[in-house]
């Protein structure tokens, strides 16, 4: 993955606290909400989670996830598609746990279901948009009036 991408995940992910991530369960997706507690390098993104858990049992049957961000005070909505594994790595649970984390799993780094959750993006689709909500319901109303449609913040797509 380019260090452009990474940066784009990093900048668009980090001003959201919390996603959705969907799993794959009968062939339909199952969403659940899930906050990040990292987004490496590499552009991974990385969750605590509980390996006794209906998402790890289904990642383990079929690891493509899909993880949506909405984040409409700042106009940002991101959707990311990619693999997920669940990781016991004793020394990056250690690295990456905090306070929050503790609220879920109050055993902290000793309790036995504790894992990780990284999920690796393969493709990225986001529409952000920095104007004020009033400059982009003038932008919507002007297009109204003249038929044509409005010019609204930046979509793209990144295929990593």
């Amino acid at each position: 993955m380019e260090h452009s991408q990474v940066e784009k995940i990093k900048e668009l992910v980090s001003r959201s606290r919390v996603g959705m991530l969907g799993t794959l369960e009968d062939g339909s997706m199952r969403f659940r909400p899930m906050s990040h507690v990292d987004i490496d390098d590499d552009g991974k993104i990385w969750f605590f989670t509980s390996k006794a858990s209906w998402k790890a049992e289904e990642i383990q049957r079929n690891p493509t996830v899909q993880l949506i961000y909405l984040n409409e005070s700042d106009s940002i909505y991101l959707s990311l598609e990619g693999i997920a594994q669940i990781v016991e790595d004793q020394h990056r649970m250690k690295e990456l746990f905090n306070p929050f984390v503790k609220a879920w799993f109050p055993q902290g780094l000793k309790d036995p279901a504790l894992a990780l959750l990284v999920m690796h993006p393969m493709s990225v689709e986001y529409w952000t948009n920095d104007d004020s909500k009033v400059l982009t319901y003038i932008k919507m109303l002007a297009s109204a009036v003249t038929g044509s449609q409005p010019s609204i913040g930046e979509h793209g797509r990144l295929t990593l």
